[in-house]
């Protein structure tokens, strides 16, 4: 999203005020690409990471190309913590069309192991805080750039510490997708709802949905959501 004034103008001019609470942080993207966060539950505790520094290599300077949030959702009644969000959105596959053969190649080599190292920076982050995922309520979630196959995920997807559960996994291929790229005529998933072992046990069976109709021109990715019960009947 653009900015948090442009994220309140939209829940209230079109989703009738319907977040309670509204979180977007300037980030680290020169384009001024944020990533935020609605809730129509109370928040808690925002974390940003964006000055995190480049893992392996500090020199590289910050890690996050735009921010990695940490987000705690609270019971409305208790204002104990529910659950925590990480919110981010990884590095993109665009490079400068301008750029032709061994610069381009670079380029795109360039944008894979940046996204590596953020996934692998995210997934250290979950460690730290989350030292034993069955016991852990937490959900990472957001535009992840690539496939599930592809490398470049597998410290989030495929980590044995880890234990992260796409809730679209269990979808067939052709509702899996979110995001359409008209250029070469591809349908993918690069949007993620990764939620831990303990998260996936609250699950409602059969919840987990990508919305791909009834959209036209304001984005090129498709929205996702899961139903999980919390212990909340408000």
């Amino acid at each position: 999203m653009e900015n948090k004034g442009s994220f309140y103008e939209f829940n209230i001019a079109q989703l009738g005020d319907h977040f309670r609470d509204l979180v977007v942080l300037e980030g680290n993207d020169p384009r001024g690409i944020q990533v935020g966060l609605g809730s129509t539950l109370p928040l808690g505790q925002v974390v940003s990471y964006q000055f995190l520094r480049d893992i392996g290599d500090p020199r590289r300077g910050k890690i996050f190309s735009r921010d990695l949030l940490e987000v705690e959702v609270l019971d409305p009644d208790t204002f104990v913590p529910l659950c925590t969000i990480f919110n981010t959105h990884l590095k993109s596959k665009f490079v400068d069309p301008g750029l032709k053969g061994a610069a381009r190649e670079r380029a795109e080599k360039n944008a894979t192991e940046r996204r590596t190292r953020q996934a692998m920076a995210i997934a250290q982050i979950i460690k730290r805080r989350f030292p034993n995922p069955d016991y852990g309520l937490f959900i990472v979630m957001g535009d992840f750039n690539d496939t599930p196959e592809a490398p470049a995920l597998a410290p989030l997807l495929q980590d044995p510490d880890l234990r992260l559960f796409d809730v679209l996994s269990e979808l067939p291929s052709n509702k899996r997708w979110t995001h359409y790229w008209s250029g070469g005529k591809e349908y993918s998933q690069i949007d993620y709802l990764l939620v831990s072992p303990a998260m996936r046990q609250r699950i409602v069976p059969g919840s987990a949905h990508v919305v791909q109709r009834g959209f036209s021109g304001g984005s090129d990715h498709r929205p996702v959501y899961v139903e999980v019960w919390l212990g909340w009947d408000g």
